[in-house]
């Protein structure tokens, strides 16, 4: 009850307009994991027949997105590749500008990261696998992000508890949100976006509920207006649940 409370405040007693949602750490069934919990794709589905866009931000591969999309039975709506990549209907809308490829393979020889397989299918960003070493040390990754940031000024280095993504500034989930809106006329002070890593800081501050998961960097905990109790799915689905029963008051207040 307590969160239905906040959500009727953030949103003043009205109808969300959209929800942009992560995937991995987000609808995975644990951080690391890639398992999506299908208990919580149902309860997404139903926010889609309510008559809001659930809205998929993702820095998977493009066609890992558009592939999770229609099969979950998601709305024809989503952002890949951290902000790289926008696809609203059929129609695909990509934001970089120029190939990475010859900072990635820099950083592959400097840094003797792992290129991820994903890379052949990714239309801008680049992915990394960071070695076994530094992969549970927080301080040792940021200072592997600050490195690669200093040397190209141009782009973000994020690792993102999958993998670390390569991205140019001029892309981010919340510039490819922001476009998302102005095309499909959302209201983002209406709108809820959830996630868990750095690389979503920018989504939760572009709307006016941003939540971050149980489990979620520290960085993106302190950018949330909720912060979840649970990890992963079990904090979406208790987030998703709170916005099912807050429009159901919302309806229920109508009729009277």
């Amino acid at each position: 009850m307590e969160l239905i409370e906040t959500l009727s405040k953030y949103l003043n007693n009205e109808y969300p307009q959209a929800l942009f949602i992560d995937v991995d750490g987000v609808m995975t069934v644990e951080r690391g994991s890639y398992i999506i919990d299908l208990d919580l794709v149902k309860m997404l589905r139903e926010l889609v027949a309510e008559g809001i866009p659930v809205i998929l931000v993702s820095g998977n591969a493009y066609p890992v997105v558009l592939t999770l999309q229609r099969y979950l039975g998601l709305s024809p709506i989503f952002i890949a590749e951290n902000g790289c990549v926008i696809q609203i209907d059929r129609d695909v809308q990509k934001l970089c500008r120029e190939s990475l490829d010859p900072i990635a393979n820099e950083i592959v020889n400097r840094f003797s990261l792992k290129p991820s397989m994903s890379n052949i299918y990714r239309l801008c960003d680049r992915a990394f696998h960071i070695s076994k070493e530094i992969k549970y040390n927080a301080h040792a990754v940021r200072e592997l992000e600050h490195k690669i940031m200093s040397l190209h000024p141009d782009i973000y280095a994020y690792y993102t508890g999958y993998v670390l993504h390569i991205y140019p500034r001029y892309c981010s989930k919340s510039i490819a949100i922001n476009i998302v809106a102005q095309k499909l006329r959302v209201d983002l002070s209406r709108s809820i976006a959830i996630g868990d890593s750095v690389t979503d800081i920018d989504m939760v501050k572009a709307v006016r509920i941003g939540v971050a998961t149980g489990d979620a960097d520290e960085e993106l905990k302190k950018e949330a207006e909720i912060v979840l109790s649970s990890k992963a799915s079990e904090s979406t689905k208790i987030l998703i649940k709170s916005l099912i029963d807050y429009i159901k008051m919302l309806k229920n207040n109508k009729k009277q």
